[in-house]
C-alpha cells in the first residue's frame, strides 16, 4: 500500500473546530454502534492526533466532551419533536373523515398547516423537560384509570 502525505496548516481556532467536528462524529458513530449491539470503537485515531496537537488538559477535554454531548442531545431532541409534531398533525388530518376525499397534495397542505399551528401542543405531548418526575407519574396514572360509569 502506498502512503501519501499532505500538509495542512490550521490556526489553533480552526484546529479546535476540527476537533469538535471529529468529536461529534465519534460520538454519533459510538452511539450507533451501541444501538446495533456492537461495542464502541476503542480509538478514533484522527481525533487522538488532533487532540495531541492541541495538548489540552483532561479537565478541558471532559468539558468539551460534555458540551458536544449536550449539543448532540439537543439536536436529537429537536429532530424527534419535529418528526413527532408532523406525525401528530398527519394523525389529526387523517382522523377527519372529510380528509379521505382529499388529494394527497391537499392532505399535505392541511398537515403542514396543523403542524405549524399546533406545533407547541404536539411537542408538549412528549416534552420530558416540562413536568417534574412526580407530577408526570401522577398524571400518567390518572390517564390510565378506567372511566367510571
Amino acid at each position: 500500500m502506498m502512503l501519501e502525505f499532505c500538509t495542512l496548516q490550521f490556526t489553533r481556532e480552526e484546529l479546535e473546530e476540527l476537533r469538535l467536528a471529529l468529536l461529534q462524529r465519534a460520538m454519533v458513530e459510538d452511539e450507533l454502534r451501541l444501538e446495533k449491539g456492537q461495542e464502541k470503537a476503542d480509538r478514533h485515531p484522527l481525533l487522538d492526533r488532533v487532540e495531541a496537537l492541541l495538548a489540552d488538559d483532561q479537565e478541558k477535554l471532559k468539558a468539551i466532551d460534555q458540551v458536544v454531548e449536550d449539543e448532540l442531545w439537543e439536536f436529537a431532541w429537536y429532530a424527534y419533536t419535529d418528526e413527532w409534531a408532523w406525525y401528530r398533525a398527519a394523525q389529526d388530518v387523517n382522523a377527519d373523515p372529510a380528509a379521505a376525499k382529499l388529494a394527497e397534495a391537499d392532505k399535505k397542505i392541511r398537515i403542514e398547516k396543523l403542524y405549524k399551528n399546533n406545533f407547541d401542543r404536539y411537542v408538549a405531548e412528549v416534552d420530558m423537560r416540562e413536568a417534574p418526575l412526580k407530577e408526570s407519574r401522577a398524571a400518567n396514572k390518572q390517564d390510565h384509570k378506567k372511566p367510571s360509569h
